[in-house]
């Protein structure tokens, strides 16, 4: 099995900070601490290596959907004043993705697209106020909403709005205040094969109907546009093998 490889773009180097492997680099993850919440956004966590990520985020078994962060997540952007964003890879395809939960004001989103997203854009998810840019291929949401324990994968459409996506090959679920939505796709299924890349954002938006992004806690941070842009995901390998 070789060694899983983070790619980040180099302007979001900076927010990348400390490490998190396995075995003596190991960084222990406290899902269930905050320091000081603002909009559900703040979070006591320490984000993985920019440069790479070890073989450990080739998961073992199943992931376990209790609204606390899967011990083999790896948190690879966010923390303090930012959502966390975290994954995991398994070796059969599933991929394990997790954010803070909603619940202190704001609705929670982790955004996945498994080719690079560019030019094109999709409508916010949710009716939500702005766009978030898209790949050539799907670009799917799992949500988390604020004023209710709701939790869902979604695909966001080209023509506008979300179609649900259930069944076996899409898992979630999400904690009381302190933990984390969480969520499990199978990547055959979602999007055709198992990509080598992934791109994920975390964006959190105003609870309210066509409300706006939180933009001093996405993850990555951009440029407080109110849109999710091209250049504001985190680009992941998921070699696994």
């Amino acid at each position: 099995m070789q060694a899983s490889q983070l790619v980040v773009p180099a302007m979001f180097a900076s927010t990348l900070l400390g490490a998190a492997g396995c075995g003596e680099n190991a960084v222990p993850l406290d899902a269930n601490r905050r320091d000081a919440p603002r909009d559900g956004a703040v979070v006591d966590a320490r984000p993985a290596d920019a440069a790479t990520a070890d073989a450990a985020l080739c998961a073992a078994g199943t992931f376990t959907m209790d609204g606390t962060l899967d011990n083999s997540a790896r948190v690879v952007g966010g923390g303090v004043t930012t959502l966390r964003l975290a994954f995991a890879v398994s070796s059969d395809g599933k991929l394990y993705v997790a954010t803070d939960d909603a619940g202190e004001g704001s609705d929670h989103f982790i955004v996945i697209s498994a080719t690079a997203p560019g030019g094109a854009t999709r409508a916010a998810p949710f009716a939500k106020a702005g766009t978030v840019a898209a790949g050539s291929g799907p670009l799917l949401a799992l949500a988390d909403e604020n004023d209710n324990d709701f939790a869902g994968w979604f695909r966001m459409e080209a023509g506008g709005g979300d179609t649900a996506l259930t069944g076996a090959s899409y898992v979630q679920s999400t904690g009381a205040n302190g933990g984390v939505l969480e969520g499990v796709v199978d990547l055959t299924a979602a999007f055709g094969a198992v990509p080598t890349t992934i791109y994920l954002a975390a964006v959190p938006y105003a609870t309210a109907d066509a409300g706006a992004m939180v933009s001093a806690a996405q993850t990555p941070q951009g440029n407080s546009d109110g849109s999710v842009d091209a250049m504001e995901y985190v680009a992941v390998s998921l070699t696994c093998r």
